[in-house]
């Protein structure tokens, strides 16, 4: 059994926006001209790649990805026992975009996330993101089940 968490865009809000517009505006022009697909080309990397997380239940492992223009997953594969503890902490993210009139325009995200870690800290994969502490907490607790890795108790002090 595997799940697939989804959790950023690759890039922000406004560069995503900028991909739709690029790939309508690409799409319109093809029409007229065949160098419209380079901003179809464009519209799709920045639209819809993003950045996840895979979790393989049956080998016990660990895959953090990007997957480019929403299809091609690329990243690496790690074994649950390469990872010590875990780490919930609250996220603020912030993205800031300019007018012509030199105006920014800051749009401010915060949420909860769950990381896997290794002792020394070098080794970081998030795993999930959360509305809430509690949930992150559960979400944790079903991992440890699932992944039939060592007692909850010694997972939770470090």
């Amino acid at each position: 059994m595997k799940t697939d968490n989804r959790i950023d865009m690759f890039l922000g809000p406004s560069a995503t926006f900028a991909g739709y517009v690029f790939l309508l505006v690409g799409t319109v022009y093809s029409f007229e001209n065949p160098a419209g697909f380079i901003l179809v080309i464009a519209g799709l990397f920045m639209g819809f790649s993003y950045i996840g997380t895979i979790i393989d239940f049956n080998q016990s492992r660990i895959k953090s990805y990007t997957a480019i223009f929403g299809l091609i997953k690329l990243g690496k594969w790690y074994p649950v026992n390469s990872f010590d503890k875990f780490r919930i902490y609250r996220s603020n993210r912030s993205y800031t975009s300019y007018s012509r009139g030199n105006i920014p325009l800051t749009i401010r995200k915060s949420d909860i996330r769950l990381d896997f870690m290794n002792s020394s800290g070098s080794l970081k994969v998030t795993i999930d993101r959360f509305d809430s502490f509690e949930s992150a907490r559960d979400e944790m607790s079903e991992l440890i089940k699932n992944l039939h890795i060592a007692s909850m108790e010694e997972w939770t002090k470090q």
